[in-house]
């Protein structure tokens, strides 16, 4: 069953289908995260039903993004919410596997990468039957290796990698990205609430750059012990504070 669901209120929808995962906090922390300038090619590898190629291009000026999405049906899906946002000058949505960017680009074609990729290995936690669910959770048609690689062939030398991913892989991801020339240069620790341990972090990282790390404050997502999120969420989803 289909629904549509505001991304930014009164002005980005997306349709969502039951089938597959909706769409969580972690990729519109990820495209608010991500800082980029007029002109900039933007990648966004395991693009899912689109959610953050929509925010981006919406939030800024004069860029270009293309989604990549290996599943057919989610691809035609996020294809389906460009339309429907009447992006589709902004965004390219193409149905093809990360691992295999070297069959539909050129290496360095791109200033800037982002992913909200699966974060379980195989051999953690039970496979749901649901095939769009099961890739969606678990790294069945891309490891964070190779999504770190993709990123690595299609970025510029200097160009701009971020990533959202959990918080207990942070020194592989950060180990993995150096074994491909990148440098982490802001890390920012995600809790759900002050008293809880960080779930996720979001990382920006730098293809050919010097070491230099930057740690931001922590981002809570809840006040308090209640269900209402803070000042700070709200206004990246931007409801009325």
């Amino acid at each position: 069953m289909e629904e549509i669901h505001y991304l930014i209120k009164d002005e980005l929808e997306i349709i969502q289908d039951s089938r597959f995962f909706k769409f969580g906090t972690d990729s519109v922390l990820l495209a608010n995260f991500a800082e980029l300038r007029s002109g900039d090619r933007v990648v966004d590898l395991g693009t899912g039903s689109g959610v953050i190629p929509l925010l981006l291009a919406y939030k800024n000026k004069g860029v270009k993004v293309t989604g990549i999405e290996i599943q057919k049906a989610l691809a035609d899906l996020a294809e389906r919410n460009v339309k429907y946002n009447n992006l589709e000058e902004k965004i390219e949505i193409i149905n093809h596997d990360l691992c295999s960017l070297e069959d539909i680009t050129t290496a360095g074609s791109f200033d800037v990468v982002v992913s909200n990729p699966p974060y379980l290995p195989l051999n953690e936690g039970q496979i749901t039957e649901n095939k769009f669910l099961a890739a969606a959770r678990h790294e069945i048609h891309a490891e964070i290796e190779d999504v770190i690689k993709a990123a690595a062939y299609i970025l510029k030398y200097g160009g701009i990698f971020y990533i959202v991913y959990r918080a207990e892989r942070l020194t592989e991801v950060i180990e993995k990205l150096s074994e491909y020339n990148f440098q982490a240069k802001e890390l920012r620790l995600v809790q759900s609430r002050l008293d809880k341990e960080a779930d996720i972090f979001l990382l920006k990282a730098k293809k050919g750059a010097n070491p230099g790390l930057r740690i931001k404050p922590v981002l809570l997502i809840y006040k308090g012990q209640s269900n209402q999120y803070t000042a700070e969420v709200k206004e990246i989803y931007g409801e009325d504070i």
